[in-house]
């Protein structure tokens, strides 16, 4: 307890101030506080003196000002502010100091002034104080010191700039990237489509006679020999040129699906029809396990499964000297969408572990083989034909054993009615017109002389008149005094291109009577579009086959035949087969029949359904069907019942 005595007359009084005591203690201790804050905060402070006529002197700042500024404290305590501030910070803070004291409150603004110490930005903010008498005699602040941050905002800004500046450089850079690679593709595509025309154009005039020439039955057998050589090699450098240029469009990109409906069924008896000649030249035999179901209608690329089929058929008869080949096919279980499976199994020499991803590698042929033809794109192609149609193709080998392919292919079911069959494929040589048919007029317009002397010759050998024409120009009068029934039209000419003919012969009169066909060495799907867009009403590409040629005359014109030793191949579905059909043969043809498909052997199968003929003609029509759709069992099943 604190007294404090004081002598009033005679009188002592004591007076307790403890709790004055205590509270100067706590005033103390608070100035202290206050004391170490003002010395040590980062901030500047300050506190200026209002003096009349609008005079304003430093009264106090704290150390931090010091240490900003680096001016000595004689040079600022007690000094008027305009021998402190330097310009041009000094007359926006003479403003704001009135301002303040106007408005009677608080007022914020940014500075920059420049000090022994350099370039100072600081935020500031001022606060008026005044007396009773509503004079300002005071203004106390802080300043907020922004350097740094705004040093680093303008760094941050001028990497701002120099990135969009970069951005826009790269951004230049790629435009121009782009612009050379579309410029690439177009030449690419130029040489592609060029190329195309000059390998085709005269493998069809090479392919078109030897083919002619050998029909002519006076040649002697070394002459046919020959000629076959001759039409063997042109088909084998056709396959070459195809592999290149299926390569060239894949890397492009401009590969295209053409999705629709088609009978797998049939696909795989064309594929092994056509392989089965290769194989038995080489002594091997080409079956067909059927073991499993497989979906007969689907939904799908028909033309790129069935290159895909026949890379890999022929790859195993290619390479495996003795021995079989067999195909499987079936539908992988528990899975959906539902997956194709093919398999293709060889007994050849073989692939060694380390070459079997090799072998999916463009132009590569493994050394340890015997047989080094071809391009070595078989195999990449198939590839990419199957990942571009979502499917997948991989490889089991044993060297010395042989090969396994496997295909997993996503496949859409559809029904038989939504595949649409061919009305009748010439099978056989045509000897003619059948009677009753019109005098035909056919205008065959090509610049190159050997197209132009094959299409004819082939027009004429079954009594159509022809015209030739050796530019769209001449194409066009010779259209207008000669009213062709039917136009062959190439595609690229002098004088006048056949697309620009065709548009041009369409505006005419009668020209949207007559029908025009380009005969084109073209393989890409966006010059096709571009054949039907100029009003043409079909295409045929170049190397044409001879029945190609017939069947589209019969197609677009209605044109009929007459046939030497062929005939046009009937659509048999017929009735389903049952037991009673079968009960008439004789047991043992039935009993050979039964051996020949469990055992899977297509030739004594063929060769014993032929045999049916001579009992049951309807009956060999109906088994014929199956067979060839491979439906081994539902004949199985109706022997058995």
């Amino acid at each position: 307890i604190v007294i404090d005595g004081v002598v009033a007359g005679s009188i002592l009084t004591f007076i307790d101030i403890t709790e004055r005591k205590r509270v100067e203690l706590m005033l103390r201790a608070s100035e202290s506080q206050l004391a170490a804050i003002y010395a040590n905060v980062s901030d500047v402070i300050f506190v200026i003196s209002v003096e009349p006529n609008d005079q304003f002197r430093f009264a106090m700042v704290n150390a931090s000002f010091f240490r900003s500024t680096h001016l000595p404290e004689d040079q600022v305590v007690g000094r008027l502010i305009e021998e402190v501030i330097p310009e041009p910070g000094l007359a926006l803070a003479l403003e704001k100091y009135k301002e303040a004291i106007k408005e009677g409150k608080s007022v914020r603004w940014e500075e920059t002034s420049v000090y022994p110490s350099g370039r100072k930005v600081g935020e500031v903010n001022v606060v008026p104080v005044f007396d009773a008498s509503g004079n300002c005699t005071q203004l106390i602040g802080a300043v907020h010191d922004l350097t740094e941050r705004k040093r680093m905002d303008d760094e941050l800004r001028r990497y701002r700039d120099h990135l969009e500046e970069e951005v826009q450089q790269r951004t230049l850079e790629l435009v121009l990237a782009r612009n050379a690679a579309e410029a690439a593709d177009r030449a690419k595509s130029v040489f592609l489509s060029s190329m195309s025309h000059e390998f085709r154009t005269p493998l069809n005039a090479i392919l078109g006679f030897s083919s002619m020439l050998r029909k002519n039955a006076l040649l002697p057998r070394e002459l046919c020999d020959t000629l076959d050589i001759i039409n063997r090699s042109g088909e084998n450098l056709l396959t070459l040129i195809n592999d290149v240029l299926e390569m060239s469009r894949l890397e492009a990109g401009r590969m295209q699906l053409e999705i629709a409906p088609f009978d797998l069924g049939m696909l795989v008896r064309d594929v092994t029809d056509m392989m089965h000649m290769r194989a038995q030249q080489k002594g091997l035999q080409l079956l067909i396990d059927q073991s499993s179901e497989f979906p007969r209608y689907i939904k799908g690329d028909e033309a790129r499964l069935r290159q895909v089929l026949i890379n890999l058929v022929g790859n195993a008869v290619k390479f495996t000297r003795q021995g079989s080949i067999v195909l499987r096919f079936g539908l992988k279980p528990n899975v959906m969408p539902p997956l194709l499976l093919i398999e293709v199994e060889d007994t050849g020499i073989g692939i060694l572990p380390e070459d079997l991803q090799k072998i999916f590698e463009p132009f590569v042929q493994l050394e340890h083989t015997s047989t080094q033809t071809g391009t070595g794109l078989g195999l990449t192609i198939t590839r990419q034909f199957l990942q571009l149609m979502g499917g997948a193709l991989s490889v089991d080998s044993t060297p010395g054993a042989g090969s396994v392919f496997r295909v997993e292919l996503p496949v859409e079911r559809v029904a038989a009615s939504d595949v649409t069959r061919p009305e009748g494929v010439i099978s056989g040589e045509i000897a003619g017109l059948a009677p009753g048919q019109p005098a035909y007029r056919i205008l065959i317009v090509d610049d190159q002389l050997e197209n132009q002397l094959l299409l004819s010759k082939l027009m004429e050998s079954v009594g159509f008149q022809v015209m030739l024409a050796e530019d769209g120009q001449r194409a066009i009068e010779l259209f207008q005094s000669w009213q062709p029934h039917l136009i062959w039209m190439d595609r690229r000419m002098p004088v006048m291109d056949g697309l620009a003919a065709a548009r041009r012969i369409r505006e005419l009169p009668g020209g949207t009577d007559v029908k025009i066909v380009a005969v084109t060495a073209s393989v890409f799907a966006e010059q096709r579009d571009e054949i039907f867009k100029a009003g043409m009403d079909d295409f045929v590409r170049k190397p044409y086959r001879f029945n190609e040629i017939y069947a589209c005359l019969s197609k677009q014109l209605g044109v009929k035949y007459a046939y030497k030793d062929a005939s046009v191949t009937e659509d048999v579905s017929g009735a389903p087969l049952t037991a009673k059909m079968l009960a008439g043969l004789p047991p043992d043809l039935r009993r050979e029949l039964r051996d020949a498909l469990v055992s899977l052997e297509a030739e004594r199968i063929s060769a014993i359904i032929r045999q049916v003929a001579s009992y049951d003609s309807t009956l060999h029509k109906t088994l014929s069907h199956l067979a060839e759709n491979f439906d081994y069992p539902a004949i199985l099943k109706a022997l058995q019942s």
